[in-house]
Order: structure tokens, then sequence, then C-alpha cells
């Protein structure tokens, strides 16, 4: 008999979890296998039953899709939403309006005028910066730029998108006063043991101020005894575990505003997995596998239509609905990873078209 977890039974069920020793089989990991290089080799080797062919799709640019709906829906910030309204390259525009900097300047690999920094590089990985309350010397070490320019970044960040930090602040103070967060569609992560060790990282920060003190000072004795080099054993002993809990509170609150947008989009995925498969089972399609924000199926050739691929569109883009539009990209395989575009296939005969047949010789 299944259980489902509510908040009286969770740490219940937990528990039997945890004390249930029993071994069981999870498949192959394909999402761990690697795209690039070698691993291109060995996904080829991947090849659909025959008289089949694969079909992939995979959702494009989801978490910040996600991103883009809460901040319209709770904040009536428009900012990032418009940007998938009009279906523009989402960090080449939002490099733009940061930087205020013309297209050529933000398209990827460009430099600014100055030559100084990437405008869409630093928007891709500065997204996560703001979302993680990155500092900006950290950040500026990470994208081997001058702080200046790193501060120049958040300060037109945040006037750019203006609730995006009261969103990542909001979800992590519903995380702080709750215990949990939710997906957009209710599912809870748990974060049970914040509250205690929050509460015992303030209480222990004097001490572990103190202590960074003491150890500066023995570390700074020119001629250190056996006693000073003993007590800086100690005092760092204890920094580690006072460090570490400290270090626990930050982790948590950075995973539960992931645990907000990667669960909301582990959340659509599983929907539309859902009705791929059922889709699968009405039509004797194979669905093969899910890897992150893809499905892949293998299509019977008689069915390799364009109605078919209008299907997987509307599964992949229609089955859960926001604010913004989904997109999906649609590959055809005849083996893992030899993609083509539903515009290079030759439907009539299954296979590619003329002008495309030697791209992957």
């Amino acid at each position: 008999m299944s259980l489902i977890a509510t908040d009286d039974n969770y740490y219940a069920i937990v528990r039997k979890l945890v004390a249930d020793e029993r071994k069981i089989p999870k498949g192959t990991n394909l999402q761990n296998m690697p795209s690039k290089g070698a691993g291109t080799r060995v996904r080829n080797c991947f090849v659909p039953k025959r008289g089949h062919t694969f079909v992939g799709a995979d959702l494009g640019q989801i978490e910040p899709r996600i991103m883009a709906h809460i901040m319209w829906e709770r904040y009536g910030d428009n900012s990032m939403r418009q940007i998938f309204l009009d279906g523009v390259d989402l960090y080449t525009t939002m490099a733009m309006m940061t930087f205020n900097l013309p297209q050529e300047y933000c398209v990827d690999k460009a430099y600014d005028p100055t030559g100084k920094f990437k405008p869409r590089a630093m928007m891709k990985t500065g997204q996560l910066a703001v979302s993680y309350d990155q500092s900006k010397k950290s950040f500026a070490k990470k994208m081997n730029v001058a702080e200046e320019i790193a501060e120049m970044f958040f300060e037109n960040f945040d006037r750019t998108f203006p609730s995006f930090k009261t969103m990542v602040e909001d979800i992590r103070e519903g995380m702080r006063i709750n215990g949990y967060v939710e997906t957009l569609y209710g599912r809870k992560r748990r974060f049970p043991d914040y509250a205690s060790v929050a509460a015992a990282s303030a209480k222990n920060e004097q001490r572990l101020i103190r202590l960074y003190t003491e150890r500066k000072q023995l570390r700074n004795k020119e001629t250190p005894n056996q006693r000073d080099m003993q007590r800086l054993a100690a005092v760092q002993d204890e920094i580690d575990v006072l460090a570490e809990k400290r270090g626990l509170i930050g982790y948590w609150e950075r995973a539960a505003f992931n645990a907000v947008i990667q669960g909301t989009g582990a959340d659509i995925l599983k929907m539309i997995g859902n009705r791929n498969a059922r889709e699968c089972k009405a039509r004797g399609w194979e669905f093969n596998a899910s890897i992150h924000d893809e499905i892949k199926d293998s299509i019977p050739n008689e069915q390799l239509t364009e109605d078919t691929i209008a299907l997987i569109n509307d599964i992949m883009t229609q089955t859960a609905t926001l604010s913004v539009p989904l997109v999906t990209d649609i590959v055809i395989e005849p083996r893992w990873m030899q993609e083509y575009a539903p515009s290079q296939w030759d439907f009539a005969n299954c296979r590619p078209k003329a002008e495309f047949a030697n791209k992957y010789a």
C-alpha cells in the first residue's frame, strides 16, 4: 500500500524509509552520460529498435520562465516576462537592458565597447549570482573582471529587474517561518533543522568572531611554542564545527529558492512525462528516456509525420501553462545525437532530406 506524505505523517514516513534496507533497482541513469567528446560516441551507440526512429524534445529555458512568471504573478513585474512574450534571446536581451548596450555587444561571445567583459556571459552567470547572494568580489573573480564592473552589474540588475531579489528573499523568508517551501503546484520541500541550527549559529556568532581573532593572533606569533600550536589546533577544530553549521544555513537558504524554481520545473516535466506516456501507450510508441528537461520517444516509422511532431510539440508546450509561453526544441534522431530538425526531414520516406543526408558522414 502506498502512502501519501502530509504535514502530519511526514517524519514517520521518512523514518520508515531510512530504516528500510531493501535494495531497489533504479535502472540506467542516462542523465550522467556526457554529451561532448567521447560521450558523443557513447550516445551514438543508442539506436531505436528496427522500424522506429527517435524523436527528442526538450523545454527551452524553463527555469527563467518560471522566475519570470512568479515575478509577474506575485509582484506585477513584467521586466523579465516581456522578453519571453517577445520571443527574443533571453540573455542577449537581458544584457542589453542591464548594460544599456546595442545588441551587437550583447550577442554570444561579444565584448562590451571597452573590451573588458562579455555582457551576455556575465548576464547568464550573474542571474545565478544574484539568486545565490554571491558577493561582488566573488563574482568579479569568477568572471575575471574588475570589482567595479561587478558592482555595476549588480546595481544595474536590481534596477532592471526590480522584483527579482524580493522574490528570492520572500521564498527564503517563507522557509524560515514555515520550515518548508512549495513549488507552484504545491509540492513541498521541508527544512526541518533550519530553525534550530540558525538559532544555535546566531547564539555562537560572537564566539566564532572571537575564535577567528584568536587564530589570527596565534598565527602571527613570530616564535610560537608548543602550547601555542596546541591551542591553534583546538581553535581551528572549534572554528570548523561552528563554521560548518553557519555554512549549512546559507546552503539551505539557496536550496529553498532552488526547490521552488527547479522543483516547479520538475513538476512540469512530470506532467509532460505522464501525458507523453499515455500517448505512447495509446499509439504504440516507446517512451525511452526522460533526461533533465528532455523526453525521448521511439516512433514507428510509418507514424513519423508532421502531425506527430505537432502532437509532441503540444505535449511539451501546452500540458502545463504559465503566464509566459513554453517552447521546445524537437529533433529527429536515427541514433542518439544524430539530430535533424523537422525541417531537415523527409517524412514521406522517413529519412533526412537529400541536402542533409551526409550531415554526419
